[in-house]
């Protein structure tokens, strides 16, 4: 759960993922994705406040989709930022003048439409992740965090990077890749509904939304829609690249992911389904604190049929150390940190920090050049949010 509050102490005036208290005095706003501990102050009466004082929110255009499902705003409050491209934003502060900040959404692996922001000022660069998950070894197709001298691909070093660090825990060393926990979740399910044509399979997921990855991985490997509730199919419907592996009919599929995780034991969209019929499959990465992950799934112990699975759309710990030694910052801020955890964090990210001081040698420096001022166009929603690569 994001702990970040949502000012940018290096460039005043802007705010991210957080849009109440001290935030509704910003003058522009950033939405990273639509799980709720970003959206805290998120509401009716928020998209009322920003329309009446000429303030915008920026957000990819996906995130602009689920936002106009959950809330009623005129459409020109929310502006969208295509992926990889440069946009060039002028807002201004009281007493002062006009301000020119240069954002870049870089597409985060997490959900829908995630992202992290890359904001750029004069000769301050700051690097807002999110929620994020990124393979390291697709570190290098992040072209927007790269540059080019004497046609070498160099990584961007930051001012700040603001971090997730759900995972920042030697607790959490290493998990699968998303491809590879999907696959056993496949292994299983066709397993089980290949015994008996009345088996159906529950996927219990952890939250309403950000599971979609392990949707539409499941739905093309199995060629079966997956069931979910009314509300999230309606959302869905609103993804060209989602709506086609999802379904509100339950009758139509065996795979299930509309139950609450919170509920009575069974399947309350088929009564005509047995208890003994149903197999659940729990993706979830916290059964796995201090577990050898190389064991990807297994059956639980105590519940009868059920199979958990690592999957995690979080960074673990090697790949937040490998992200941090990879882009350098002269500054890291974590932005999920409890009050009992904070000690061991701070601790964690000096380790990683001062070993990678001590490998760095004279870095290539890199100066922020402001592109021309790019009109926001309402544009198609675009692939690179559901690359086959596991993580872009």
């Amino acid at each position: 759960m994001s702990t970040f509050l949502g000012l940018i102490k290096e460039i005043p005036g802007i705010s991210v993922d957080r849009f109440d208290g001290a935030n509704l005095t910003s003058s522009i706003f950033f939405l990273s994705h639509c799980h709720s501990d970003h959206m805290h102050g998120l509401s009716d009466m928020f998209f009322e406040h920003i329309d009446e004082y000429n303030k915008y929110l920026y957000c990819s255009p996906i995130t602009k989709a689920l936002l106009e499902n959950r809330f009623k705003f005129k459409t020109s409050c929310v502006k969208e930022i295509d992926i990889n491209s440069p946009t060039v934003i002028e807002y201004s502060i009281k007493n002062e003048d006009k301000i020119l900040i240069c954002v870049t959404c870089i597409p985060a692996g997490h959900c829908p439409g995630s992202v992290m922001f890359l904001f750029e000022k004069n000769n301050i660069s700051i690097l807002y992740t999110g929620d994020f998950r990124i393979n390291p070894k697709d570190f290098s197709k992040l072209k927007s965090l790269h540059y080019y001298n004497d046609s070498k691909l160099i990584p961007k070093s930051f001012t700040k990077i603001y971090l997730d660090t759900t995972f920042l825990s030697t607790d959490f060393s290493s998990f699968p890749t998303r491809q590879e926990s999907v696959f056993k979740m496949y292994e299983v399910i066709k397993n089980w509904i290949s015994k008996d044509p009345r088996n159906v399979v529950i996927l219990e997921c952890s939250a309403m939304y950000g599971s979609e990855f392990l949707f539409v991985e499941l739905s093309k490997m199995l060629n079966m829609k997956i069931h979910v509730r009314s509300d999230v199919f309606e959302t869905y419907c609103r993804i060209a690249q989602l709506s086609c592996y999802v379904t509100n009919d339950p009758y139509s599929t065996s795979i299930h992911a509309c139950k609450k995780k919170i509920s009575v034991s069974g399947l309350h969209c088929r009564s005509d389904v047995s208890n003994m019929n149903i197999m659940t499959v729990i993706p979830s990465v916290m059964k796995w604190r201090k577990k050898d992950t190389t064991i990807i799934g297994e059956w639980d112990k105590v519940k009868e049929r059920t199979f958990n699975v690592c999957y995690s759309t979080h960074s673990s710990f090697n790949e937040l150390k490998a992200f941090i030694q990879y882009f350098e910052a002269l500054e890291i801020y974590p932005c999920v940190i409890k009050t009992e955890e904070e000690e061991q964090v701070y601790c964690l990210l000096d380790i990683v920090k001062r070993k990678l001081d001590q490998q760095s040698s004279n870095s290539q420096k890199y100066k922020l050049d402001l592109p021309r001022r790019k009109i926001l166009n309402k544009t198609k929603f675009k692939s690179e949010y559901f690359s086959d690569d596991d993580s872009l």
